[in-house]
C-alpha cells in the first residue's frame, strides 16, 4: 500500500474562482484590454491597443481606423469608453482624440485637438471619459487637463493647473473621475494626488501626500477610483497600494503588499476598483487580483499559475466591471478577457493534474463511495485507489504493486461498499475483491483478497467484479461479469447464482451490472444484468445449504406488453423516497432504453400484485438514453448521470433540468455506477475527467432575462448596407421597420439574447407573422433563412432563452412589407382592368357584328340557293322527264341521255338540299342533324321495311355544332347510314348521340349480317369517314361480327 500526502488541493479548493478566457483565437483583436463597458442594450464593448470591439457572446465586431474613411474610428488605442444619459458611446483614443458613435449609421464622429481652435479639445490623448448625475460629459486628458464637453456648440471647456491658482487642478495628467452622492467630483491625476471639483464654483481642492499626517493618501499618482455603496472613496495609487477615504471625517487609511505577510494587498500598483453586486471589492493591479471583503477585512488573491487552466491568465490587470446578469469581466495585459460568473453552477471538479502530485491519480473514475466516517473514496480505471485527506484535502493513492505485500490487488476499481462491520470492499476489473477491515482502513496494513479459483466452487465467480451490496439480513451480495454470488462470512464461501436456460426461476443473465444491486422497503432484492432484471422476494440469511431456496422472478422487454422494461441491459436502481411496502416504486436505467418508473402495488387480500412501468427517453428530455447511475435529493428529485451530461428529473412535473460539461461537469460523458450520495446531501458523480461534487441545492439559476435583438439583416446571404437607397436607412438594431423590393427572394434575420453566462446554452424561438402558423423553435441556432416569399406585410418575431431556460417574452420584432411589381399594384391592376373591358367590350361587338352578318349572309344564301338554283335544277328535271314521255317512240339513245339528264338532275337537287341546309344558321344542332340524317333516307327506309330510332333525341336540341362539325358528321354518317341500308340486310337501325360537357359520342348500330373488321377497309367510303373524323378532332371506331350486327362509334369534342 502507498500513502503519500502533502497539500496539493487546498481546502478552498471548492470556492477556487474559475475564469473563462476570451482571447484573440476567438475573434477578440487584440489581447490587451483597458477598458470594459456594457452599453444600455446589453452589448459588450472592449478597448484594446488594435480596435474597438463590439460581442454579443459569440461573435465580435471590430472597429479599426481607416485612412481613407473619414467615418472611421480616429485611432485603433483604446483608453477609456463611456455611455451618457442619451445613449451615445465615447470613445477616448491614445492619439486620435475623442469620438463619438453614431449608432443608427454604424460611423464615427471625431473631435480632436486644433491649435487653431481655442474651443477644440485641449489634447488627443483621451484617458478617462465621464458623465455626470446632471449630465455633464467630462473628458479627462493625459497632459491637457480635464474638458467639459458643451453638447450645445460642440465646443470644449478647458480646466487646466495654473502655477498661480491654488484652486485649479493639481496636474493635468488625468487618470480617473468619480461623482459622491452630493454631487462633488473626485478627480485622480498622475502626479498631482487626488481632486475635489465642486462644479458650481469651479474650484478644485487638493489632496496630496502629506508625511507630516499619518492619515494622508499614501500617493500622488492616482490611476483609479472607485465610490463605493456605502459613500466610502477608494483611491488606488501606483507604487503605494489602496487608499481609502472616509469622507465623514476626511481621513485617509491605506492598505498595501508587505512581502511575507498574510492578508495583504497582492501588489501596490492598483489599476482598477470594483464593487460587485454582493459588496465585495475586486482590485486589479500589476501582480494579481485581490478581492477584498470590507466587513471581515480580508483579501483573497489570485495570482497567474500556467498549471491552472482555468485561473487567471494574466498577472497584470487593467479593467474590471460587472455586466446586468453579475458576471465579472476582467481586462487584462496579454492575456486578453477573463469572465468569471460568482453564480456559476456549484459544481466542484476534482481531477487528475500530472503536476499536481496528490490530486486524483487518474480521471477515469469507476466508483465512488463515503464511508461511515465521511471518508470519501474514489476508484479509478488504471489509476488506482484514491482516499481525500479531510484534513490537508490531498488525494492519498493505493495501487497495486507485487513488490509490496498487501497492497491492493487491481489498479482498476469497479466497486466500492462498506458493509454493516464497517470494512470497506473493493471490487476490482480483473483483481477480484479486496477488504479492508475498519481498524486497518487508517493504516498501512494490508488489504485481504478473495479471487476466483477453478477448483473451488465457493470462491468468487469471476475477478470482475461490478457490484457489491449488503442486505438486511447480513448477506454480502457480489456481482461479476460471470455470476451473482453471497459471501457468508460465517463459512467464508462464495455461494454462486448462475444461469440456468433450463430453470425459469434462475437469474436471467450471469453478467451482473454496476451499481445494480438493491433491497427495497419490501425486502425485495432486485438485480440488474445484461439480459433481464431479476426480483428474490423472500430475503434471508443465505447459506450453502438453503441456497437451492433462491428464486429469481426476471421481468424483461416486450415490446408487444405494454407494461414492460424499455431496454434489458440494466445498469442503475434507485428505490423512490414514496416507495411503501404496499407500493414499491422503483427507478430503472437501462443502456439504451433511458429511464423506467417500476411501480408494483401489492392487494394485501388476495397478495396479488399490479405492474405498472413508464418509460422516459430522450422525446421526453433526457439529454440521452444511456441511464448510467440514478441518485434522489432530498427533495424528491431523480438526478441521472448519462452519456450526454447530467439531468435532474421532477416526478411531480415530469420535467428534466439538464445540465452538460459548459455548466461545470466534469464532462458531458459519465461512467457505469460512478455515484454516491452522503448523508449530509452532496452528490458525486464519476466520469472520464474526473470527479463532479455538488450539493443540489446549490444549484440556482440564472434568472436574469437576456435582451433580445436583431442583429443582422440579409438579401441574398449578404448583408444589407446601410444607406439612403438602400433598404435599410439606419443600422438593424434600430431599425422597426423595412419595405423590400418585390425580387427579395431570399431574407435571413440573425438573432441574439444578450446573456453572457453560456451563451451556446441560450435558446431561441421565432415566427414570420403573416407566413409561420406558428413559433418555430430553434434550439440554439441563431439565424433563419426564409425563401419564396411573396409579396405583403409580415412581421418577424423573435423570442430567446438565457443558459437556463428563463425566457424574454417580449422578445423582439421587426416589421417587413414585401412591395409587390409595379404589375400587381392596384392603380395598375384598375388601369389594365378598364384596359382589358374595353378590348373585350370592343372584340365582343365586333364578333357579334361579324356573327350578325354571317348569319345574315348564311340565311340569304341559303333562300338564294334554295328559290334560284334549286327550283332551275327542278324545271330541269322536270322538262328532262316531260320531253321523254313525249320522246317514247323515238331513238332510244335520246331516251338514255334525257334519262340521264333527269336522274343528274335530281342528285343536285339533292346536294343542293344538303348544302342549303349546312349553311341555314336555324340547323345548328345536334338535333337538327339527326333528323336531317332520318330526312334523306325516310323513303328509302320506308321502301326496305327498316326502322330507324334515336332515343334521346329530345335532349339534344340546344348543343350547337359548328358547320364545319356538323358538314363532317352528317357525311360520316350518311355513308353509315347508307351502308347499313344498302348492305347489311338489317331490320333496325338505331343512331344516338350523348353529351357530356364538351365530349361527344355519336353512335350508328345496326342488327345486319355485319363483316370481319381483321379484313382491310379498301373502299374510298370508309377511308373518307376516317378522314373525316380524324379533321374534325375526333376518333372513329368500327366494331362488327358476322350475324351480330355493325356499330359505327364517333369521340370526338363538341366543335
Amino acid at each position: 500500500m502507498l500513502c503519500c500526502g502533502t497539500a496539493a488541493l487546498n481546502a478552498n479548493q471548492e470556492k477556487e474562482i474559475k475564469f473563462e478566457h476570451i482571447t484573440p483565437a476567438m475573434g477578440l483583436s487584440q489581447a490587451t484590454i483597458h477598458c470594459i463597458l456594457q452599453d444600455s442594450k446589453g452589448f459588450l464593448w472592449f478597448g484594446t491597443e488594435d480596435g474597438l470591439n463590439k460581442y454579443d457572446g459569440y461573435n465580435f465586431t471590430i472597429f479599426r481606423h481607416n485612412e481613407r474613411d473619414s467615418n472611421s474610428i480616429s485611432d485603433n488605442f483604446i483608453w477609456t469608453l463611456c455611455e451618457d444619459k442619451y445613449q451615445n458611446l465615447w470613445i477616448g483614443t491614445s492619439n486620435g482624440g475623442l469620438n463619438k458613435y453614431d449608432r443608427e449609421k454604424e460611423i464615427f464622429v471625431r473631435y480632436k485637438h486644433d491649435p487653431n481652435d481655442p474651443l477644440s479639445i485641449s489634447q488627443d490623448d483621451i484617458r478617462k471619459i465621464f458623465e455626470d448625475s446632471r449630465g455633464n460629459l467630462w473628458i479627462g486628458t493625459n497632459n491637457g487637463g480635464l474638458n467639459l464637453f458643451n453638447r450645445s456648440d460642440e465646443s470644449f471647456t478647458k480646466f487646466k493647473y495654473s502655477f498661480a491658482d491654488e484652486y485649479s487642478i493639481s496636474n493635468n495628467s488625468i487618470r480617473d473621475i468619480i461623482e459622491d452622492d452630493t454631487g462633488i467630483l473626485w478627480i485622480g491625476t498622475n502626479g498631482g494626488g487626488l481632486n475635489k471639483f465642486n462644479t458650481a464654483t469651479g474650484k478644485f481642492l487638493r489632496y496630496t501626500v502629506s508625511p507630516a499626517r499619518f492619515n494622508s493618501i499614501s500617493s500622488n499618482f492616482i490611476w483609479s477610483l472607485l465610490k463605493d455603496k456605502e459613500g466610502t472613496i477608494w483611491i488606488g495609487t501606483f507604487g503605494r497600494g489602496l487608499s481609502k477615504l472616509d469622507p465623514s471625517t476626511m481621513l485617509f487609511e491605506s492598505f498595501s503588499f508587505e512581502p511575507n505577510k498574510d492578508n495583504r494587498l497582492i501588489n501596490n500598483n492598483v489599476t482598477s476598483i470594483y464593487e460587485d453586486q454582493q459588496g465585495f471589492l475586486w482590485i486589479g493591479t500589476e501582480g494579481g487580483l485581490s478581492i477584498f471583503d470590507s466587513k471581515e477585512n480580508k483579501f483573497t488573491n489570485i495570482t497567474y499559475n500556467p498549471q491552472k487552466l482555468t485561473g487567471l491568465n494574466s498577472n497584470i490587470v487593467r479593467f474590471i466591471t460587472e455586466d446586468r446578469a453579475g458576471l465579472i469581466w476582467i481586462g487584462t495585459v496579454g492575456g486578453g478577457i477573463n469572465k468569471y460568473n460568482p453564480f456559476r453552477k456549484r459544481f466542484v471538479h476534482y481531477q487528475h493534474n500530472p503536476s499536481v502530485l496528490f490530486s486524483l491519480s487518474s480521471n477515469m473514475i469507476r466508483a465512488v463511495f463515503e464511508d461511515s466516517d465521511g471518508i470519501l473514496w474514489v476508484g479509478t480505471l488504471g489509476g488506482g485507489l484514491n482516499r481525500l485527506d479531510k484534513n490537508s484535502n490531498n488525494f492519498i493513492h493505493y495501487t497495486s504493486n507485487e513488490n509490496i505485500l498487501g497492497s491492493i490487488s487491481n489498479n482498476s476499481i469497479s466497486a466500492i461498499y462498506e458493509d454493516s462491520e464497517k470494512s470497506l470492499w473493493f471490487g476490482t476489473w480483473g483483481g477480484g475483491l479486496n477488504k479492508l477491515s475498519y481498524r486497518k482502513k487508517h493504516s498501512k496494513e494490508e488489504f485481504q483478497y478473495y479471487s476466483y479459483n477453478s477448483n473451488n466452487h465457493y470462491s468468487i465467480p469471476s475477478d470482475t467484479i461490478q457490484a457489491i451490496y449488503e442486505d438486511s439480513f447480513g448477506n454480502l451480495w457480489v456481482g461479476t461479469e460471470a455470476g451473482l454470488s453471497v459471501y457468508n462470512n460465517e463459512e467464508n464461501r462464495f455461494i454462486r447464482f448462475k444461469h440456468d436456460p433450463q430453470n425459469p426461476i434462475s437469474i436471467s443473465d450471469d453478467r451482473v451490472q454496476s451499481n445494480s444491486i438493491y433491497e427495497d422497503k419490501a425486502h425485495n432484492l432486485w438485480i440488474g444484468t445484461w439480459n433481464g432484471l431479476n426480483r428474490v422476494s423472500s430475503i434471508k440469511k443465505i447459506n450453502s445449504k438453503n441456497a437451492d431456496e433462491i428464486k429469481f422472478k426476471t421481468y424483461k422487454s416486450d415490446f408487444t406488453k405494454e407494461n414492460s422494461i424499455s431496454d434489458n441491459r440494466v445498469i442503475s436502481i434507485y428505490e423512490d423516497p414514496s416507495s411503501k411496502q404496499e407500493k414499491i416504486i422503483l427507478w430503472i436505467g437501462t443502456v439504451s432504453g433511458g429511464l423506467n418508473r417500476l411501480a408494483i402495488t401489492r392487494n394485501s387480500t388476495d397478495d396479488s400484485e399490479k405492474i405498472e412501468i413508464v418509460h422516459y427517453t430522450e422525446k421526453n428530455g433526457l439529454p440521452n438514453n444511456a441511464i448510467y447511475s440514478i441518485l434522489g435529493d432530498d427533495k424528491g428529485s431523480v438526478w441521472l448521470s448519462t452519456n450526454n451530461g447530467l439531468s435532474k428529473f421532477n416526478p411531480d412535473e415530469n420535467s428534466f433540468r439538464n445540465y452538460n460539461e459548459s455548466d461545470g461537469l466534469q464532462s458531458d460523458q459519465f461512467y457505469w455506477g460512478a455515484a454516491f450520495k452522503n448523508r449530509s446531501g452532496k452528490m458525486y458523480f464519476g466520469g472520464i475527467n474526473g470527479l463532479t461534487a455538488f450539493f443540489p441545492s446549490d444549484l440556482i439559476d440564472n434568472q436574469h432575462v437576456p435582451e433580445i435583438y436583431i442583429t443582422d439583416f440579409q438579401l441574398f446571404n449578404k448583408t444589407v448596407p446601410i444607406s439612403e437607397d438602400s433598404p435599410l436607412k439606419k443600422s438593424i438594431l434600430e431599425t422597426e421597420s423595412i419595405k423590400l423590393p418585390h425580387d427579395s427572394y431570399v431574407i435571413t434575420f440573425e438573432f441574439v439574447a444578450l446573456d453572457y453566462t453560456i451563451p451556446e446554452k441560450n435558446q431561441y424561438t421565432y415566427m414570420l407573422e403573416g407566413y409561420d402558423k406558428n413559433w418555430i423553435p430553434a434550439g440554439n441556432r441563431r439565424f433563419v433563412t426564409y425563401s419564396g416569399i411573396g409579396a405583403g406585410e409580415y412581421v418577424f418575431r423573435v423570442k430567446g432563452s438565457n443558459n437556463d431556460g428563463i425566457w424574454n417574452e417580449q422578445g423582439k420584432s421587426l416589421e417587413i412589407a414585401i412591395l409587390p411589381p409595379f404589375w400587381a399594384n392596384l392603380w395598375f391592376i384598375t388601369l389594365l382592368i378598364f384596359i382589358l373591358s374595353g378590348l373585350v367590350v370592343y372584340f365582343i361587338t365586333a364578333r357579334v357584328k361579324q356573327m350578325l352578318a354571317l348569319e345574315r349572309l348564311r340565311t340569304k344564301l341559303a333562300a338564294d340557293l334554295h328559290d334560284n338554283i334549286g327550283s332551275s335544277l327542278t324545271e330541269i328535271s322536270i322538262l328532262s322527264e316531260v320531253i321523254s314521255k313525249k320522246l317514247k317512240d323515238e331513238d332510244q339513245s335520246i331516251q338514255k341521255k334525257l334519262k340521264r339528264i333527269s336522274e343528274d338532275s335530281r342528285l343536285l337537287i339533292d346536294r343542293m338540299s344538303d348544302i342549303v341546309w349546312l349553311v341555314n344558321p336555324k340547323r345548328d344542332t345536334l338535333y337538327d342533324l339527326i333528323l336531317r340524317l332520318e330526312d334523306t333516307y325516310s323513303e328509302l327506309l320506308a321502301l326496305t321495311n327498316i326502322s330507324f330510332t334515336s332515343k334521346n333525341l329530345k335532349s339534344l336540341e340546344k348543343v350547337s355544332l359548328s358547320m364545319e362539325h356538323r358538314q363532317h358528321l352528317f357525311l360520316i354518317f350518311k355513308e353509315g347510314l347508307n351502308n347499313s341500308i344498302n348492305h347489311s340486310n338489317c331490320t333496325e337501325i338505331n343512331l344516338d348521340a350523348y353529351v357530356n360537357g364538351k365530349n361527344l359520342i355519336m353512335i350508328l348500330s345496326d342488327n345486319g349480317k355485319g363483316f370481319n373488321t381483321e379484313n382491310q377497309y379498301t373502299g374510298n367510303g370508309l377511308k373518307n369517314m376516317f378522314d373525316r373524323a380524324k379533321q374534325i378532332g375526333g376518333e372513329l371506331k368500327i366494331d362488327s361480327k358476322p350475324d351480330q350486327g355493325t356499330k359505327l362509334e364517333f369521340r370526338g369534342k363538341i366543335g
